[in-house]
């Protein structure tokens, strides 16, 4: 009987480690506390002349489809999306050189805020940017493009 139970508690752990996908001294995606912008939020510290300023920059993901239902014109444009590859992740690379030579805030954009924010952020995050830097935007461009359509570039 004890057998049994030891058996099942090692077919417990094994099942465990392979839904978690193992040990890992890296955050889990989970792990991660990501920091968002609002679209309004946005709109002031562009109004601000914060781009001007130095003191904000902002990248987006999203693909040239996805840019062409809009965009922001002060946004550095990777076409990154949809960063399932390395190929796609050294897309983000010209944009890294920015960050690093500056201390300014950084907005990432992707159509919906979503993994499209996430994975840069991320990447970014390993690559030593500081996290508190980095804001993606609520929602992404869409919600942005609803709420202020007269910025948006096409």
């Amino acid at each position: 009987m004890k057998i049994k139970s030891l058996l099942g508690v090692c077919l417990l752990l094994l099942f465990s480690v392979i839904l978690t996908g193992g040990c890992s001294k890296s955050e889990s995606p989970e792990a991660v506390e990501y920091n968002y912008i609002s679209p309004a939020e946005l709109k002031a510290r562009l109004d601000a002349g914060e781009i001007a300023a130095g003191t904000l920059t902002m990248v987006s993901s999203q693909t040239e489809e996805e840019c062409a239902t809009g965009y922001l014109p002060d946004a550095f444009l990777t076409y990154s999306r949809p960063l399932t590859s390395d190929d796609h992740f050294a897309k983000l690379d010209p944009f890294l050189s920015i960050a690093q030579d500056t201390e300014a805030d950084i907005v990432i954009i992707c159509p919906r805020g979503q993994s499209g924010a996430t994975r840069p952020f991320d990447y970014f995050l390993e690559q030593g940017i500081n996290r508190d830097r980095m804001l993606i935007l609520e929602g992404g461009q869409e919600a942005y493009n609803k709420e202020f359509p007269e910025d948006i570039v096409y």
